[in-house]
């Protein structure tokens, strides 16, 4: 009988082993899928002043859609032209985390974040820590 219990004892030890081995990867996953696309409440209307090289900033407004779609209104500070209105398309990258405007938006990056829109370097890559500011706030949410 005791050669049954050690057996017994034996199986039950691989199975509970089995069991906590494929856990982290179960786990892992989940932590992976987390992204500013599927997490986030990112579709609006976000607006800020964002730099200009000769002038005191470009207001602008930047509207998101869930179905890929954007409109882009941009208006020189202290110039008299009117707003420029464009629309298009924007592309997620694969991460997730950051969109970038098609070429009517001038393939403008923008990183994606709690109620807020980080303009990128054209290359996707974040901006020096002395440039000016270049984020856009959510002020609606669709």
């Amino acid at each position: 009988m005791s050669r049954v219990n050690a057996l017994f004892v034996a199986l039950a030890l691989a199975v509970g082993l089995w069991g906590c081995s494929s856990q982290p990867a179960t786990t892992a996953k989940a932590v992976d899928a987390h992204n500013s696309r599927n997490s986030l409440s990112w579709a609006g209307v976000y607006e800020g002043v964002l730099p200009c090289a000769d002038c005191p900033g470009i207001k602008t407004r930047l509207t998101l859609r869930r179905d890929g779609s954007y409109e882009l209104v941009t208006h020189y500070l202290d110039r008299p032209l009117p707003p420029q209105t464009v629309r298009g398309q924007f592309a997620w990258n694969a991460a997730g985390g950051a969109i970038t405007l098609d070429a009517a938006g001038g393939g403008q990056p923008f990183m994606v974040g709690e109620g807020r829109l980080l303009q990128l370097n054209r290359d996707g890559t974040p901006l020096p820590a002395n440039a000016p500011t270049r984020v856009l706030t959510q002020v609606r949410t669709d």
